[in-house]
């Protein structure tokens, strides 16, 4: 099998030898960089999770210093007043014009704030009373805060900054999901509550957190401890609950961060450590891996090509040491059908191939020199059968024709003699003609017609012959002398011993696209019966004898001589076959090449 030749196998080892180490080196470059963007993805993460709370505090603080700052801001730059003085003086009157005048000191403050926080919806002042001032969003008419747990919780903290729940206030008129931050209100030196401050945020309050994420990479989302979303960065879950995955997991956090690997995302969890809320980053691995993965990709590009250079130098080595005994092994087999083929290059090396070449074209001239004088032989002794076989056909044709012209002689004396001695002269420098073995069909239809002049004159009209030729076959070449002889059978074993007269056809036609020339001599004589009729196709089966030089075969002279001629000369593939019904007549029809 080819699979296993002396190339194959060079190759293969040449590929194990080179290819091996390729592998082996990728595949720990390969585990070695994957291990390296997984510790970066990490971070990545965790730096995503840690920005967003460093953002979230910043807001807090921001809200933190505003409610505590709100207190000591002035109305006026010229009658310095503070929020918390107004508080006072709201507390102390009843009056509606000083409770106005009260209002529009404080909105002034409250403006100046809404004019420098695009994310604030509406700013709120409750006084223990139950007196408001609100700027921004309108709150519903007759609100009562101290009726909510907002309110209440507040009040409790003591002073400490409260955030209460996201999501639509339904005391704000219009209202959107928005978070709620408040604080309660102490004089600065006697500690009199002097009421709650309220600050209502949309939600877009926590949009500046997205800039720090890694673009098209991440998104998060901020969740308290209840499992609601709070804020999401793409902003299609706020006001929805998380997964139950997810709350299983920061409920069962041991500390303040965790992250886990779930399909192609990673997810890092941490809770922010004072206001008790939950920021859960996701960063899309797949995504990162294609910024990352372009250097694993190097790294593959890199061995697949050192891949193809090492199997492509395989190729050429393994062809190069292997090219010349492969060809050698080629021309030794096509010699199996003895064409004796010997090399014609010679491959430049000094080496054990070399000298198999020298060797080799040695014995095959040794080989070819001594077919050549055997066929040498063999060709001389078939010429020899050949002008054997004509002979035999020339000599006992004149001895029957001479036979003729004495009986014709004896019993009258007529013109006809001539007639047969001229065509008698004809063939006999037809047969003795030494020119070539081939002649054109025109000469070779020329000699049966004087043959027939011969034969009629001593039958007269008991045979009739027709001749039906193409004007395209008269000039083909064909070996001479069997077509007579043919002619001459059909005579002699189908019509001279029948009753009565008979007739001989002789047709000739061109088939161009067989590339050959079809002969047929066919007579209604009495017939070969089907037993001799077997014996002569058994006879023409049989390969043509080389006798030697001086020899003569003992077959009959008829049929099987002018076959074996054709298939010495044109081979075994051109021939003639015969036919034949007795009392119907015989046909022989002859094969040649169209030369």
């Amino acid at each position: 099998m080819a699979f296993f030749n002396l190339k194959t196998k060079l190759f293969l080892v040449l590929v194990l030898v080179s290819v091996i180490p390729i592998v082996i080196v990728t595949y720990n470059s390969y585990r070695s960089y994957t291990e390296l963007v997984n510790q970066q993805t990490s971070l990545v993460a965790s730096n995503t999770v840690h920005n967003t709370v460093q953002g979230i505090e910043d807001i807090f603080s921001n809200i933190e210093r505003i409610s505590l700052t709100l207190q000591q801001q002035s109305s006026s730059a010229t009658a310095y007043s503070t929020v918390s003085d107004e508080l006072k003086k709201l507390a102390k009157t009843s009056d509606s014009y000083d409770i106005f005048i009260i209002q529009n000191k404080l909105k002034l403050i409250f403006e100046n704030l809404l004019l420098s926080y695009d994310y604030v919806n509406g700013i709120y002042l409750f006084s223990p009373d139950g007196k408001n001032i609100s700027y921004g969003a309108e709150l519903q008419v007759d609100y009562v805060p101290s009726a909510d747990d907002w309110y209440h919780k507040t009040i409790a903290n003591k002073g400490q900054l409260y955030i209460g729940e996201p999501g639509i206030k339904p005391y704000i008129i219009h209202s959107e999901p928005s978070v709620v931050f408040s604080r309660a209100l102490y004089d600065m030196n006697t500690q009199q509550f002097l009421g709650v401050f309220m600050l209502d945020c949309t939600l877009d309050i926590f949009k500046g957190l997205s800039s720090d994420a890694v673009p098209n990479l991440s998104y998060f989302v901020l969740a308290n401890d209840n499992g609601n979303i709070i804020y999401d960065s793409t902003g299609t879950s706020a006001g929805a609950r998380l997964p139950q995955e997810l709350i299983t997991r920061t409920e069962a956090m041991s500390g303040n961060e965790t992250e886990f690997y779930n399909k192609d995302t990673l997810t890092v969890i941490q809770r922010l450590p004072v206001y008790h809320w939950t920021v859960i980053a996701n960063i899309s691995l797949t995504e990162l891996y294609e910024n990352y993965g372009i250097s694993r990709k190097l790294i593959i590009y890199i061995s697949l090509t050192c891949a193809v250079i090492f199997i492509l130098l395989s190729v050429l080595l393994s062809n190069w040491i292997t090219k010349p005994i492969t060809r050698l092994a080629v021309i030794m087999r096509k010699n199996k059908a003895h064409k004796f083929i010997t090399t014609d290059i010679k491959p430049k090396r000094m080496d054990e191939i070399s000298f198999l070449y020298t060797e080799y074209n040695k014995m095959m001239q040794d080989i070819d020199n001594f077919i050549r004088e055997s066929y040498q032989n063999k060709i001389l002794t078939m010429d020899s059968q050949m002008k054997a076989l004509e002979a035999q056909i020339n000599s006992h044709f004149l001895y029957n024709t001479l036979e003729s012209i004495n009986s014709i002689a004896e019993i009258e004396e007529v013109e006809s003699i001539a007639i047969m001695t001229k065509a008698l002269g004809d063939m006999f420098r037809y047969s003795i003609k030494t020119d070539s073995e081939l002649v054109s069909a025109r000469e070779e239809l020329q000699h049966v017609d004087n043959y027939m002049a011969i034969q009629q004159i001593r039958y007269g009209s008991k045979i009739r012959f027709v001749k039906e030729i193409g004007a395209d076959v008269e000039d083909v070449k064909i070996l001479k002398l069997i077509l007579q002889p043919l002619v001459e059978n059909a005579i002699y074993h189908g019509l001279e011993n029948q009753k009565g007269g008979g007739t001989v056809w002789l047709n000739g036609r061109l088939v161009p696209e067989e590339g050959c020339v079809i002969f047929e001599i066919r007579d209604d004589g009495i017939g070969i019966s089907e037993e001799r009729l077997a014996e002569i196709r058994t006879l023409l089966l049989q390969p043509p004898e080389f006798m030697g030089i001086g020899h003569r075969s003992k077959q009959s002279i008829g049929i099987k001589n002018v076959h074996s001629r054709i298939a010495l000369y044109y081979g075994g593939d051109f021939g003639l076959s015969i036919t034949s019904e007795p009392a119907v007549g015989t046909a022989i029809t002859l094969t040649l090449p169209a030369k």
